[in-house]
């Protein structure tokens, strides 16, 4: 059950009748990758961000007496430059927060973030290696393992027995074992329910994978979950295509269905899954596609990266509505930026339907409470949205 927030509202009551006389200014810093292995996305990522900082200047700041100005720097998705970057951010800029990109912003800045008094906010899905308590470092999803979880959950209870998951991923990438661990976990959690299977380890661009799962369709595997990269994806559709297996397979954003089918068909993805935690860009209504429609100045494509990074902007500026409620538009800093995401809850209303409603604390980098995931799938040649709304996600312990 969500929490009432008293003093939240009682600070939204004040600000309803306060008019602001001049603008306060402030900064929120941006990891990019114009130049490493995202910069293809990399366009569309920023243009999400972009355009829902304009909007909110426009209808929100102006109205708040507050402008956000966004600082956005070229990280190349290398913890080195971000190293080296962040002392100079942290100096000239002062920014009230910075929107990561992803592990390289984990690994760089989670110890120093409670020094430097800056929390951040990426739009990545966590893992569990850096679930610890009292970190200024969150994210607008759970771990990549829960967002799996209640795509599995979903099946499972269709399926109405064990569902035997099967898993292709990349031994030397920490961030991608970890998934698979939270599912471990998962099936440890509901034997009754879930079963994991010996996982298949393969290169991060694999030739073949005929014979890995050739051996997950001898042990009778229900799905399987290739998490990690894109061309893991490809050489999976490839392998089950040559067997003549039908098993349908799970991926994430970063390697998800759209990116899978500039290199292979719709048709040999058919019951392909995608599983994360924001609201499909695709599905029927979704406001902040439409403010996003409205307001985009750079030639930005709407689509799933688009909206992981539209939704990241949208709680960070949401989290500076309630900090300004609570100390004034002329007072916000990181500090009073974290306290006002630790404090309230952010319904989906006011987060334009982009993501379920969200609660943070202390205890982890991610929303607490009922997680909730959603997820897409090739349906006739198309990607859709799995019908039903949010999926509930079972609980995790950590592991």
């Amino acid at each position: 059950m969500f929490k009432v927030k008293t003093k939240a509202i009682a600070a939204a009551i004040w600000l309803a009748a306060s008019l602001p006389a001049s603008a306060a200014d402030y900064v929120m810093s941006v990891s990019a990758d114009f130049s490493g292995p995202f910069a293809n996305v990399m366009p569309n990522a920023m243009s999400g961000v972009k355009t829902i900082a304009d909007w909110w200047n426009e209808e929100v700041g102006k109205r708040l007496g507050v402008t956000v100005k966004l600082s956005i720097h070229d990280m190349r998705y290398d913890a080195a430059v971000i190293a080296r970057t962040w002392p100079s951010i942290l100096r000239s800029e002062r920014p009230i927060m910075h929107l990561g990109f992803g592990s390289p912003d984990l690994t760089t800045l989670m110890r120093r973030l409670p020094t430097d008094k800056v929390p951040m906010i990426i739009g990545t899905a966590m893992v569990g290696l850096v679930w610890a308590e009292n970190g200024w470092h969150y994210s607008i999803r759970p771990t990549y393992s829960h967002e799996f979880a209640g795509l599995l959950s979903r099946l499972q209870e269709q399926k109405g027995s064990v569902l035997k998951i099967a898993s292709i991923s990349t031994q030397n990438q920490a961030g991608f074992v970890d998934q698979l661990n939270g599912l471990h976990q998962l099936a440890k959690t509901y034997p009754a329910r879930f079963q994991m299977m010996e996982t298949q380890w393969a290169d991060t661009a694999p030739v073949s994978l005929s014979s890995s799962v050739r051996a997950i369709v001898a042990q009778g595997a229900d799905v399987i979950v290739v998490g990690g990269t894109t061309a893991q994806v490809q050489a999976t559709a490839s392998a089950l295509k040559e067997l003549g297996v039908k098993i349908p397979v799970i991926t994430s954003t970063h390697n998800g269905l759209t990116e899978a089918a500039k290199g292979t068909s719709m048709a040999d993805m058919e019951g392909f899954y995608s599983a994360f935690s924001f609201a499909s860009p695709s599905q029927e209504s979704l406001p902040l596609r439409d403010i996003f429609m409205r307001y985009r100045k750079d030639g930005g494509t709407w689509g799933l990266i688009t909206a992981q990074s539209a939704s990241q902007a949208l709680l960070a500026l949401r989290v500076l509505e309630r900090a300004v409620a609570k100390v004034g538009r002329d007072n916000v800093t990181g500090e009073a930026m974290r306290q006002a995401l630790l404090d309230n809850v952010f319904t989906e209303q006011e987060l334009l339907g982009a993501l379920p409603t969200l609660d943070f604390d202390t205890t982890a980098p991610f929303p607490i409470g009922q997680i909730r995931a959603t997820a897409e799938v090739v349906r006739n040649g198309q990607i859709v949205p799995l019908g039903g709304g949010w999926l509930t996600v079972p609980d995790l312990a950590k592991w």
